[in-house]
């Protein structure tokens, strides 16, 4: 009986050290999802702006955001425009990070873009920005850093 008990668990250990990792997954996974926020951009000056975005079509790990725009949140940030081709990804292993590949033209009309990974909360919903930065995509350019803000996408969750 000790025997076997000691094979079983054995059996059991190894599978569960074979086993993948459960990888991480939007939901939904399909259609699109839309949603909009403020966020604080520095770079010569530093900026409020309103961002929305529309993720279409969604997948189970990425989505491109073809529908996006920034607009005054403050005065200058009529000068800030969205640069590049925006997306969004899991972060493998997290439910409480989502990838954003993201750009924007700023008023000194130095544009930066690249992929920030940024805190996400499944209970609202909702990417936070926090001093995350943007390389420039002029040899020579500034880099942008997202000071704060965040983005309510309704609907959307990591699972």
């Amino acid at each position: 009986m000790i025997k076997t008990l000691s094979i079983a668990a054995a059996a059991f250990a190894s599978v569960a050290i074979a086993s993948p990792t459960f990888a991480q997954s939007f939901s939904p996974s399909s259609g699109s999802v839309s949603g909009s926020g403020s966020v604080t951009l520095s770079q010569t000056l530093t900026v409020t702006c309103n961002v929305s975005v529309t993720a279409s079509p969604l997948s189970a790990t990425s989505a491109p955001i073809p529908t996006r725009s920034i607009t005054a949140g403050s005065a200058l940030c009529a000068a800030v425009a969205p640069s590049g081709a925006w997306s969004a990804a899991v972060v493998p292993g997290s439910t409480t990070s989502i990838a954003l590949t993201i750009g924007a033209n700023t008023v000194a009309n130095d544009p930066c873009y690249g992929t920030v990974v940024v805190a996400w909360n499944n209970a609202t919903s909702t990417a936070t920005f926090s001093n995350n930065v943007l390389p420039p995509v002029n040899a020579g350019g500034r880099n942008c850093t997202i000071r704060s803000g965040s983005i309510r996408i309704p609907g959307l969750q990591i699972l």
